[in-house]
């Protein structure tokens, strides 16, 4: 594979496996991609676990919301059968399990998904974990809630961090990014342009872009400049046409 952008898996390879599970990360490694995106939040008891959505109805057949469950319950848990039931029995899984099943194959990219109140806890805590286990300069940060970013940067100085935003108006993540020393920042596809990746250099940040599954879509991103693709599909990228750089 071409190595001038990241190719990156949105909840592993989600859109033929449950989000989320060592399944989708499995797949996401075989495609051989750079990085994975995943989302994290806090069980009851202050576990980091790995989690879209608030509340556990659409992807496990628990009940109720992630923040009022300890693990013990939520590993206990279905999260395959929904998507297939050639996956029943995938489980979720803790941030520290899906580190170790990736291992060095791939680095990860990590929004951070707080409950209110949350927000101080969860940036402790994924900040211990990152420290501990060397990959706080590895692994991409993000969040579309920029106070929370904040948080997680008066905890390291040297974390990156990716500015979340679907805000056609990119005048504040500018101004954010500079404040927070940002890495990125991760618009939504459809509102980049050759002028906000040149507005993005200028500003000597990446621009990662959520979520392409359309292969001509992904190559008129890479011929725009952009710095990494968050996909569904990651085994699609390998047919993704090699275009000159806009420079």
């Amino acid at each position: 594979m071409q190595k001038d952008w990241l190719r990156i898996a949105h909840r592993g390879a989600s859109g033929t496996a449950p989000e989320h599970t060592r399944a989708a990360f499995n797949l996401a490694l075989d495609a051989g991609v750079d990085m994975i995106e995943l989302d994290v939040q806090l069980s009851r008891d202050g576990e980091l676990v790995v989690v879209h959505d608030f509340d556990l109805e659409r992807t496990t057949n628990g009940r109720g919301s992630v923040r009022t469950h300890d693990w013990s319950a939520l590993q206990a848990l279905d999260a395959g059968s929904w998507f297939g039931a050639e996956f029943a029995g995938q489980r979720i899984l803790t941030l520290s399990e899906v580190l170790q099943i990736v291992g060095d194959k791939a680095r990860l990219n990590v929004e951070v998904k707080p409950t209110a109140g949350d927000e101080s806890a969860l940036a402790e805590k994924l900040i211990a974990l990152l420290e501990r286990c060397g990959k706080t300069r590895s692994t991409v940060v993000s969040c579309f809630d920029f106070d929370v970013l904040r948080e997680i940067r008066a905890r390291d100085r040297d974390v990156n961090l990716g500015l979340l935003t679907h805000d056609p108006d990119f005048s504040r993540v500018w101004s954010v990014a500079r404040e927070l020393k940002a890495l990125s920042v991760h618009p939504y596809w459809a509102l980049v342009t050759p002028e906000i990746v040149q507005s993005a250099r200028k500003e000597r940040l990446d621009v990662i872009v959520w979520t392409v599954n359309d292969v001509d879509v992904m190559a008129t991103l890479v011929a725009q400049g952009v710095d990494g693709i968050i996909s569904d599909h990651p085994e699609r990228f390998k047919d993704v046409a090699r275009f000159e750089r806009i420079q």
